[in-house]
């Protein structure tokens, strides 16, 4: 995959969010349990410093949710919510590049490191836009 392309763009962002985002469950089919399990223990390791580590339930497709919304959506119709990151693919495409982003910033050392986002000087999320790049880039 292309740094920088929406793809890579909107799967950074998805990591960023697992993350850093507490009190969040992540539903996944049950082939992908082991893997996510392991980098949940790495989350741990890596962040010592937090409390609550994802969940991890069974589900046909990708989910990402919190209290109140689901924050990372795949093989769904699009999102009403812009607070929705949407990632227009399969489920099995997304699964192994998403654990392979947030173990790649769990290395930088997120969320510490430098260009990782979440810092005053850089821009936020803009789901929007997101959307719209990931319609052209994938058709």
């Amino acid at each position: 995959m292309e740094e920088n392309s929406p793809v890579w763009l909107a799967l950074r962002e998805a990591g960023r969010r697992i993350l850093s985002l507490g009190e969040i469950s992540i539903q996944i089919p049950d082939n992908y349990h082991q893997r996510w399990h392991r980098l949940i223990l790495n989350m741990s390791d890596a962040l010592p410093q937090r409390i609550t580590f994802p969940s991890i339930v069974t589900g046909e497709h990708l989910i990402v949710k919190n209290l109140e919304n689901h924050v990372i959506i795949t093989n769904q119709q699009n999102p009403q919510s812009k607070e929705t990151l949407f990632l227009p693919l399969r489920t099995e495409d997304v699964l192994p590049s998403l654990e392979q982003m947030c173990s790649e910033l769990l290395l930088a050392g997120y969320p510490g490191c430098e260009g990782c986002g979440y810092r005053e000087n850089e821009n936020g999320w803009d789901e929007e836009m997101s959307r719209k790049n990931l319609q052209l880039f994938l058709e």
